[in-house]
């Protein structure tokens, strides 16, 4: 494992354990998901709830990260954490060895912190986590839901470059796809090609969602990213078969309009309700055929991007967040129109001073040439 990449992870857990403490969490018992990867270093999510992962973070100490004996030398060699442990049985939360980590932590006693809320999941079946409750009956358990966030929502230097490399390996797929894209295919031919070269660049896990072929006059759509060291890019850009008609230039240059408005308002101390209101209030005042709002499909104008393709905050009249420096979210208006669908999502980062947009990728309509 690179050197630099294990500092980041340990700086990581440094971050987690201040935090810990200042909370009065005595430890973290974190399960298989987002929150393990990310403080642990493992590479990926165990897909089967069969070899759960377990990775306990006390305020103070050594974390340990418990593994199926199947999953050790992965563990051990991408992995950042030091005391990796491991179980046998199938199936079952192996509760011998989560005692004794707790033990050896000394936090048999302690307020635990569990995945319980805001839009957490914990990777073990209920009917275990209530055996794991038993057999650490001494202990506390609550929910750590909003500690976690907390650190999650604010990046780091090093998690801003991974996002922006990430925007960056998209917004070349995007030049290379529509470059080399003919009106006649299938779109998924050219959702494969977007992948494909997002992979060549070393962005792991590209997506793109689409499937019918393409004749004149259609849009080819794309709302896409990858990720680089665990930290995704999401955002969308467009082209028409052949030349695009007055009503779909204009209906792109009001929306990304619309999105340039959303995103002026990024700086310290905006409350993301604030600009939802902008943004919302703004697809009202569209001069356009709308048939539907993505802003109404979604509940949202825009989300956070890091860890998870999308994380809090939302940007929502629902959401209390109030944009601190290192946060990263989208801004991205949409509506459905009977010519087409106009999207043009960025993503923003808050600035000390302000924002920084780091999907820097043309915004108007490519034109594609027809068979």
């Amino acid at each position: 494992m690179a050197g630099s990449r294990r500092a980041r992870g340990r700086a990581r857990l440094q971050r987690v354990q201040v935090a810990l403490a200042d909370a009065g969490f005595d430890a973290l018992l974190l399960a298989t998901g987002t929150n393990l990867l990310f403080l642990s270093g493992y590479p990926t999510v165990e897909l089967t709830l069969a070899r759960p992962f377990y990775l306990i973070v006390p305020a103070r100490g050594e974390p340990v990260l418990l593994v199926h004996a199947g999953r050790e030398a992965e563990a051990r060699r991408y992995g950042w954490i030091d005391d990796v442990r491991t179980y046998r049985r199938l199936s079952v939360a192996p509760l011998d060895e989560l005692r004794r980590a707790f033990s050896d932590r000394g936090v048999l006693h302690g307020r635990i912190g569990l995945e319980l809320g805001r839009e957490q999941r914990l990777g073990m079946p209920v009917a275990e986590l209530e055996r794991v409750r038993d057999e650490l009956a001494t202990a506390r358990f609550e929910d750590a839901a909003e500690l976690l966030w907390g650190l999650r929502m604010i990046k780091t230097d090093d998690d801003v470059a991974a996002i922006r490399r990430a925007c960056r390996i998209t917004a070349a797929a995007y030049r290379e796809t529509f470059a080399v894209t003919r009106g006649g295919e299938d779109d998924r031919t050219a959702a494969r090609r977007l992948a494909s070269a997002m992979s060549d660049r070393n962005g792991r896990d590209p997506w793109v969602p689409l499937d019918r072929r393409l004749g004149r006059g259609d849009m080819l759509w794309f709302d896409a990213g990858c990720s680089v060291d665990g930290f995704w890019s999401d955002f969308s850009r467009s082209g028409v078969v052949g030349s695009p008609s007055a009503d779909q230039r204009e209906a792109q240059r009001q929306i990304v309009g619309l999105t340039a408005r959303g995103v002026a308002m990024v700086r310290p101390g905006v409350a993301v309700a604030e600009i939802a209101s902008l943004v919302d209030g703004g697809v009202r005042d569209l001069v356009l055929p709308v048939e539907a709002a993505t802003s109404d499909l979604a509940g949202r104008v825009g989300h956070g991007v890091g860890y998870d393709v999308t994380e809090p905050p939302h940007v929502s009249a629902d959401d209390p967040t109030i944009l601190e420096p290192g946060m990263v979210i989208t801004i991205e208006p949409g509506v459905a129109t009977p010519f087409g669908l106009f999207h043009a999502e960025e993503v923003v980062l808050v600035t000390e001073t302000g924002h920084e947009v780091l999907s820097r990728c043309r915004r108007d309509l490519r034109q594609i040439p027809p068979a």
